[in-house]
């Protein structure tokens, strides 16, 4: 059996014929995942099958052990997709443990990675998801499911009831569930002009007014082109830098990732994550997020953002690559590496920081007309060429941009709007504005850094693309304890000299039908059975009733030796144990394990 036969994405079912727009409204539209781990995917990066799914509907129904953890899905035609929390055959264990990339969650030592959610359906689209597990005899379901719940439309808590109900239409066991609805885990709570606070206006200086080279100050042509603003001399100084891949992940997704150093106070140093878009429906929630709105010439943008403080003195960030900042988040503050895990999944050693950046900040006021009084501020931005040591100035690049702006709160919006006037006619008037004013100060960090590429900004795809794999002779399903799950139809058949009783198995098929099945050592009435897989005679399977006189080690070998001279399954072999043992030495000889540790794929199917 070859290891492509986990490669699937798409299950030769179709068993719904209830209309998409229905389900929707019962599990929520289906979704790709948000993203599939490393030791979820194959060596031709194709996304893998838990070995031990069941897909549950009305002619299906779902059996389950007690004392197991569950994940489950939706999938688009309104099956109920479940399988246990079982190792990736492609994951690693942790004997110190470690902090897991998705959510910032330390796990204990021996923690070992297993197939999550995408690992029921391949990678493929699905509705709403979540977890079921056994405790103090009780069944409970939530709605735990970072790939395909979390901020997302219809994952709601009556979907979640919507679940539960078909699951115990279908799982004889279950006569009852309690629920635990998890709101970190639903959708998405739309972001509105009520969260953005503050507000802020800027426009971009002509380059010619930038600054004096030989006093080192303000430039003086700018001083006496600004007479209605008082300079203070004192000057703010801060560092920092901007984080994304080559080719821009991050601005695809309309998300920056930026440091701050605080020269004057350490302490007061930030690492910001922060959400930008020009519609501020396209929001989505953050931890701590404040909202802002940032005007420019060039129209608006609303953003969130979150900030975690820190101390700059404590690490040295003006040296360190983007693994090593990762690697101090995570020990630093686990908030602010939880916020970083959008670039980790992308690939901790893809990512690249820009060229470390001066801000020289100094204010002024208003000192005259109506708005006298009113601080405004200017930026002068410049590339590090060489950090400064303590008691000593750095060496740096000749002026980069200067800003000129103000801010307020959102609530005074209409008085602020009115200053914007005045200090717009002033500035246009002293023909200080610059002819470019859609230049941004982030953008303007990776373009003289020169290591990113501004032009090539990749998007997600809709769909996730189709994963093709090669003719085989069925889709593999087996129960943790070995067994398959049966259905009968009552006909009885004499094999290897015992009575059995012929069935399909659940979730199987050879070659697009159910596999045949007889089951030796069963009752003759029942209609559904747990049995263990011991050969084949001609196209059909042969097993024994699971518990049944006939389920030992001896007899098991002895049938099986009768059965078409005692040979193996071949191609009707079922995934299980074995197979997960035959495939580990083949995933050694073929697959860096290391190289793919930290690397997580956005959608089925691909690695950039």
């Amino acid at each position: 059996m070859r290891s492509h036969l986990l490669a699937l994405s798409v299950l030769p079912f179709a068993f719904s014929a209830i209309a998409s727009s229905s389900l929707d409204a019962l599990y929520g539209p289906i979704m790709p995942p948000a993203y599939i781990k490393a030791y979820e995917v194959n060596n031709h990066h194709q996304i893998a099958l838990n070995p031990y799914l069941q897909v549950g509907n009305a002619d299906n129904p779902i059996i389950l052990d007690e004392g197991e953890g569950y994940v489950w899905v939706i999938d688009k035609d309104g099956n109920f997709v479940i399988a246990p929390e079982v190792t990736s055959p492609w994951g690693r264990k942790y004997k110190e443990g470690m902090m897991r990339i998705e959510d910032g969650k330390p796990k204990k030592w021996g923690y070992k990675e297993k197939y999550g959610h995408t690992a029921l359906i391949g990678g493929s689209k699905a509705r709403i998801g979540g977890e079921l597990e056994m405790e103090n005899g009780q069944w409970i379901m939530n709605n735990k499911s970072g790939r395909y719940n979390k901020r997302r439309p219809g994952r709601t808590e009556e979907a979640m009831h919507n679940a539960g109900d078909l699951l115990i239409a279908i799982a004889p066991q279950i006569a009852e569930l309690d629920y635990e609805y998890l709101k970190d885990y639903g959708p998405a709570k739309p972001i509105s002009l009520k969260v953005m606070k503050d507000i802020e206006w800027h426009y971009m200086i002509d380059d010619d007014y930038f600054w004096d080279a030989e006093g080192k100050k303000l430039g003086k042509a700018f001083v006496e082109k600004t007479p209605f603003i008082d300079w203070r001399a004192k000057v703010k100084f801060k560092e920092g830098f901007y984080m994304d891949t080559q080719d821009r992940f991050l601005k695809s997704q309309d998300e920056i990732f930026r440091v701050r150093l605080d020269v004057s106070k350490p302490r007061k140093s930030k690492f910001t994550h922060k959400l930008r878009s020009s519609d501020v429906a396209d929001l989505r929630p953050m931890i701590n997020g404040e909202g802002e709105v940032d005007v420019s010439i060039g129209g608006y943008l609303y953003s969130l953002a979150t900030d975690v403080g820190f101390n700059f003195l404590n690490f040295d960030f003006y040296n360190a690559n983007s693994e090593e900042i990762f690697e101090y988040l995570m020990f630093a503050d686990r908030r602010a590496y939880k916020q970083m895990t959008p670039l980790m999944r992308y690939g901790a050693d893809k990512v690249l920081k820009t060229d470390v950046m001066r801000q020289s900040k100094y204010k002024g006021w208003l000192n005259t007309g109506p708005f006298a009084g009113h601080e405004i501020e200017i930026q002068i931005w410049k590339k590090i060429i060489e950090p400064g040591k303590f008691g000593k100035e750095g060496k740096y690049s000749e002026p980069l941009l200067l800003e000129i702006g103000f801010e307020g709160k959102t609530k005074n919006r209409e008085e602020l709007n009115k200053l914007n006037t005045w200090l717009y006619g002033k500035l246009k008037q002293a023909e200080l504005l610059a002819k470019d004013q859609s230049q941004s100060k982030t953008e303007i960090a990776f373009a003289v850094s020169k290591r990113f590429d501004a032009k090539k900004i990749p998007k997600l795809p809709e769909v996730a693309p189709e994963i093709k794999i090669a003719a085989i002779d069925g889709i593999k399903t087996r129960n943790l304890d070995g067994s398959i799950n049966v259905k009968t139809n009552g006909a009885k058949q004499i094999i290897a000299g015992q009575k059995g009783v012929q069935g399909e198995v659940y979730q199987t098929a050879l070659n697009d039908k159910p596999l045949p099945v007889v089951v030796l050592g069963g009752k003759s009435n029942m209609k559904q059975a747990s049995a263990k897989v011991i050969g084949a005679q001609g196209k059909l399977l042969v097993a024994v009733a699971a518990g049944s006189s006939l389920d030992n080690p001896k007899s098991r070998a002895k049938l099986a030796a009768k059965l078409d001279g005692g040979n193996a399954l071949k191609g009707y072999e079922l995934l299980g144990d074995t197979a997960r043992d035959y495939l580990k030495p083949i995933i050694k000889k073929n697959m860096d394990i290391k190289a793919r540790s930290n690397q997580h794929y956005y959608w089925s199917g691909v690695a950039e």
